[in-house]
């Protein structure tokens, strides 16, 4: 069978959507965050501080949208805006106590939606569908 004739970008369009939908709405409950969001709290508290520009490149996302999101996060008092001390022209992104407890609370939100990924599709098949997702994500123009 071809992609086309599974409908193949459909169902994963409406997987994808299914999953952030569901995630959506029990981060929001437990932490007050979307999953995008709670996706740019996990780079930043990985990295203890990072650039906008660098969030914006992990999350595959363009400047005015990374940009409202920070702003997001700066007005539920979950990210700062630190001076660089290596370049006192740029600013750096950091977790603050506010933004540390959401990822913590966070955390068991996300452990059950990959569990429950991992219970439906087993390591296998997740293993064969991330790398299919790595081609197609390396062969983006």
């Amino acid at each position: 069978m071809t992609a086309r004739k599974l409908r193949f970008y459909s169902r994963l369009q409406i997987a994808a959507h299914v999953l952030k939908k569901s995630s959506d709405r029990r981060l929001l409950e437990v932490a007050g965050v979307t999953t995008a969001q709670m996706s740019a709290l996990a780079i930043i508290a990985s990295e203890e501080t990072t650039t906008q520009t660098r969030l914006a490149t992990e999350l595959g996302l363009n400047d005015s949208a990374i940009t409202a999101m920070v702003r997001r996060l700066i007005d539920l008092e979950m990210v700062a805006r630190v001076r660089d001390d290596t370049d006192g022209r740029a600013w750096l992104l950091k977790l603050t106590k506010t933004g540390a407890e959401a990822v913590k609370k966070a955390s068991a939100i996300t452990d059950q939606t990959s569990a429950k990924v991992d219970e439906l599709l087993g390591a296998k098949t997740i293993a064969t569908v991330v790398a299919a997702m790595e081609l197609i994500i390396n062969d983006a123009d």
